[in-house]
């Protein structure tokens, strides 16, 4: 009888400690589960900020795209009309007359505020500031403002990691209540 007891406890305690064994097996699966689901989910957030990464690189090569056909343009009309800038000038220097234009510069102005300035020698009117649909921002510059010469306007834009175009448009009229725009497309500087 006491042998019988003593196999009893044995396998009391050996049944105890299978299914102590058992419940640790499952909360390891659990656990390397959860991992399996973190991680997963991690690298598909790395992909995403990746792919918007991609999508604002290509953005800024069509803005540098756009910029160069600009020049190309601009010397174009200067080869096709070489005397129009205006007299010779007597060291052999072509005179030009200053024609007044708005043009901009954007800087960082703080961390997630810019400053964009009227570096022409035109006033800029009816001005307009837009950002890409993805890009939160630009805050706090109100449109249809005109900028002079030197004036500056600050405003507050974010890029968030799933953000694929870091490009501002900026529009104005050369006068007031003139309905043809003129465009500027710039991306936000240091992000």
């Amino acid at each position: 009888m006491v042998s019988t007891v003593i196999a009893f406890v044995a396998l009391a305690v050996s049944f105890w400690f299978s299914r102590r064994q058992l419940l640790l097996q499952e909360q390891q699966a659990k656990d390397a589960q959860k991992q399996a689901e973190a991680t997963a989910a991690q690298a598909a957030e790395s992909n995403r900020e990746a792919q918007a990464a991609a999508r604002r690189a290509a953005a800024s090569a069509a803005l540098t795209i756009d910029d160069l056909s600009r020049i190309a343009g601009a010397l174009e009309q200067l080869a096709a009309h070489p005397g129009s800038a205006g007299p010779a000038h007597p060291t052999g220097f072509e005179a030009r007359t200053a024609v007044p234009v708005v043009a901009w510069s954007l800087t960082p102005d703080g961390p997630g505020r810019f400053r964009l300035a009227n570096t022409g020698t035109a006033t800029a009117h009816d001005v307009w500031v837009g950002g890409a649909a993805s890009l939160d921002g630009p805050h706090g510059i109100a449109p249809g403002a005109s900028l002079a010469p030197g004036a500056a306007a600050t405003f507050t834009a974010t890029v968030l990691p799933t953000t694929t175009d870091s490009t501002l448009t900026v529009t104005w009229a050369d006068t007031t209540g003139s309905s043809e725009r003129r465009s500027w497309r710039y991306p936000l500087p240091g992000v």
